[in-house]
C-alpha cells in the first residue's frame, strides 16, 4: 500500500498486517476472510479499490460488494482511500465501496490531490456511524480551512469545464503512461515486467529477481533521479525486486535520458 500510510500508522504505535492483492484485482479476499476469521480481532482495513497505489489495480464490482459485507459481518471498520478513482480511462465512473455500504461501516475519503492542484491539499470524507467522532478529530488537529480554495474548486466542479478538464487529462497520462512503459520495455534488463494500470499515474515494475530496489534507488538517487523501491510499500520483503514509477510528467527527452540511465544503473548490477 501507499508508504505514507504504513509511516503513519507506525507513528500511531498500531500493528500492521499485510492483506496480498494482485494488479488486476485488487486485494485478496480469500485471503483477507482467513485473517478476520484468525484469534486476533482486526479493527480496521485500509482499501484503495481503484486504482491502487502502487498496483494501479481496480476492484471488480462484485468483489468490493463483498468486501463492505465481509467488513461489516466481523465489525470490522472499512476504510476507503479513492483517491485515484477520477483519473480512470473509462467515460462511466468507477463504483465505490461506499456504494455498497448499508450499515455506515465504510469511512469514504477523497482527495483533489491527483486530479487538480496538489499543493491545494483539499479532500473530503464521508465517514458514516463515525461522522461526529471525525469530525471532532479533525476540528483538534487542524481547526478550520481555509474557504476560498473550497468555494473556487466548489464552482468550478459544478461546471461542465470540470469534466472537459478531466477527459484531457485522462488522455494526457494514458499516452505518458505508454511512452513511459515503452521506454522502460526499450532501456531495462530482459525480464522486467510493466503492469498496464487502466489509468492513473504509476506504473509498478518488476525487475528480475536478483536486482536489489534498495541499492537501485540509491544509486539513482546518486544522479539525480528519484523512484521508489518497492520495499516502501510492504513491511515485508517480498516487493525488494520491484519499484514504481510516476508518470505523472509529460514525456520528455529528458525523462527519456533518465530512463536509459536507470536501465544502464540496473545493467550494472550484474
Amino acid at each position: 500500500t501507499f508508504y505514507g500510510l504504513l509511516q503513519i500508522l507506525e507513528s500511531l504505535n498500531l500493528r500492521v498486517l499485510e492483506v496480498p492483492a494482485t494488479a488486476h484485482a485488487g486485494i485478496n479476499l480469500l485471503a483477507l476472510d482467513q485473517l478476520l476469521q484468525g484469534p486476533e480481532k482486526i479493527q480496521a482495513l485500509i482499501v484503495i479499490p481503484n486504482l491502487q497505489n502502487p498496483l494501479g489495480s481496480i476492484m471488480p464490482d462484485a468483489n468490493k460488494a463483498r468486501l463492505v459485507q465481509v467488513c461489516a459481518e466481523h465489525n470490522t471498520v472499512l476504510i476507503e482511500d479513492d483517491t485515484y478513482g477520477d483519473l480512470v480511462d473509462t467515460e462511466q465512473p468507477l463504483s465505490t465501496l461506499k456504494h455498497w455500504d448499508r450499515t455506515d461501516n465504510v469511512i469514504y475519503c477523497a482527495s483533489l490531490n491527483k486530479t487538480l492542484a496538489p499543493g491545494m491539499r483539499l479532500g473530503w470524507i464521508s465517514a458514516g456511524k463515525w461522522h461526529e467522532r471525525v469530525e471532532m478529530l479533525k476540528h483538534t488537529q487542524s481547526r478550520g480551512c481555509e474557504a476560498l480554495s473550497q468555494l473556487a474548486v466548489s464552482a468550478f466542479m459544478k461546471t461542465p469545464s470540470y469534466e472537459r478538464y478531466l477527459r484531457r487529462l485522462r488522455k494526457i497520462l494514458t499516452q505518458q503512461r505508454q511512452q513511459m512503459s515503452a521506454a522502460i520495455t526499450r532501456y531495462f534488463p530482459p525480464g522486467t515486467c510493466v503492469t498496464s494500470p487502466q489509468g492513473g499515474t504509476l506504473l509498478w515494475v518488476e525487475l528480475p529477481r536478483h536486482y536489489s530496489s534498495m541499492a537501485f534507488f540509491h544509486e539513482a538517487l546518486k544522479v539525480g533521479i528519484q523512484i521508489s523501491p518497492g520495499d516502501i510499500f510492504s513491511n515485508t520483503k517480498r516487493f525488494d525486486h520491484f519499484v514504481r514509477i510516476g508518470c505523472g510528467a509529460p514525456y520528455s527527452p529528458r525523462i527519456d535520458e533518465a530512463l536509459a540511465t536507470l536501465g544502464q544503473l540496473l545493467k550494472n548490477q550484474d
